[in-house]
């Protein structure tokens, strides 16, 4: 069965990028069972992203039931190198890849997923409906559609059903850093993507939080990762810029009720130059939250139908002196995963290896299952000095109090 599908302005802008999302850990169950799984997410609609295929240029998308994504076993050698080998093996293939192509090791779920067709809560409620199906639970999920229309109902939740938003929005954009970038871009063709992937347990993770409810009770975890991720790859020695993109939720902007399955991400320029106190961060995220600036970015984004004419054009090499930007995102705690069987010899993980928007810049990934927190960074080799990336991770998995205190 073919079906036409509409696609939406922010899924066109983000098609033809990728993400990996890599669960580490957990029980996988048998390889039939989870193709089984996938093929009744598929067979359930358009709605579950799975079987749709993505074409940046196209109004409508086609979305076939019998398009279920393909399952790969991963060899003994890479799973044995964990979730980094995991995710360097799947990025560096040069087979031709699906909408959703699905990798099994006996410890691994991955997910190689186009982004046009959802952003990263869609492998979080793909993985976990995997296992509602194969436990015979019932999962509203595959039954529930998308809400029509959810930047309009997001931009009416928010702004006229409360107009002094619209004034603080107008105020906050005006006392923000400028959008202007100098990250160059390398030149296409040579991109290498890379990762690192670090594992920060529960006792660092505890003292993390411990500093937070002594020094500042009010700021989010997100942005206290965000500082401690900028401040180890400046400590480091790369030239970040002092303007850091942090991934918003735009979901938080409609009713409790509503449903998106595709993006519904976009990102909040942060003032993070070194030594900037981690509240004053923290306060001007919250100013920007609470006067809708995602939602304005998201909205603009949302009405692109035309990308590739939006996307900015490539240099042809990295000048020495260039400065780079961070990307950062943190999806919290994944408490669906929470429920899922997992292996007692090593800690529950999600690393997701997060194409940066530009070759130039360096993606962070962050979660937490319980209290074992995942980050991980994506970046190209052709572009930074892995020594530096290996630095900053090891700073960020041992000594993050450190590099609070930096900030």
């Amino acid at each position: 069965m073919l079906r036409r599908s509409n696609s939406h302005g922010l899924d066109r802008f983000m098609a033809g990028t990728r993400y990996v999302g890599c669960l580490e850990g957990v029980v996988v169950p048998p390889r039939e069972l989870v193709a089984r799984a996938l093929d009744t997410i598929t067979r359930s609609g358009p709605h579950t992203r799975l079987g749709v295929h993505p074409d940046p240029r196209a109004l409508r998308w086609t979305w076939s039931a019998d398009s279920s994504p393909t399952v790969y076993e991963l060899p003994a050698d890479v799973a044995a190198r964990g979730s980094r080998g995991v995710l360097e093996y799947i990025n560096q293939r040069t087979a031709p890849r699906g909408p959703v192509d699905v990798y099994l090791s006996d410890r691994h779920m991955a997910f190689d997923v186009d982004h046009g067709l959802g952003d990263a809560h869609l492998y979080v409620d793909c993985i976990a409906t995997v296992f509602d199906v194969i436990q015979g639970n019932g999962s509203s999920w595959l039954t529930e559609l998308d809400t029509p229309n959810p930047v309009l109902r997001a931009l009416f939740h928010t702004f006229v059903a409360s107009p002094r938003r619209i004034r603080s929005a107008v105020t906050e954009a005006r006392h923000r850093p400028s959008t202007h970038s100098t990250s160059p871009a390398t030149e296409s063709g040579s991109h290498s993507p890379a990762v690192e992937v670090i594992h920060v347990d529960q006792t660092v993770e505890r003292e993390v939080d411990a500093w937070r409810a002594a020094d500042s009770p009010s700021t989010s975890r997100a942005v206290t990762w965000l500082a401690i991720v900028h401040t180890a790859l400046r400590t480091a020695g790369v030239p970040l810029s002092d303007t850091a993109r942090l991934i918003v939720d735009g979901r938080r902007y409609l009713r409790p009720d509503d449903r998106v399955n595709g993006n519904f991400i976009s990102g909040l320029r942060v003032h993070v130059p070194a030594g900037r106190d981690v509240r004053a961060i923290d306060a001007d995220v919250r100013a920007d939250l609470e006067a809708g600036l995602p939602l304005l970015a998201l909205t603009a984004a949302a009405a692109s139908s035309v990308t590739a004419a939006l996307r900015p054009a490539r240099e042809k090499s990295v000048p020495s002196h260039a400065t780079f930007q961070l990307g950062f995102s943190d999806l919290g705690r994944l408490v669906p995963f929470e429920k899922l069987p997992w292996s007692t010899d090593r800690p529950p993980s999600l690393h997701a290896g997060l194409q940066p928007w530009d070759p130039s810049d360096i993606s962070a990934f962050s979660s937490t299952v319980g209290r074992e927190r995942a980050v991980t960074l994506s970046y190209h080799d052709t572009v930074h000095d892995p020594r530096l990336l290996r630095e900053a991770a090891e700073a960020i998995r041992t000594d993050p109090i450190r590099l609070l205190a930096g900030t």
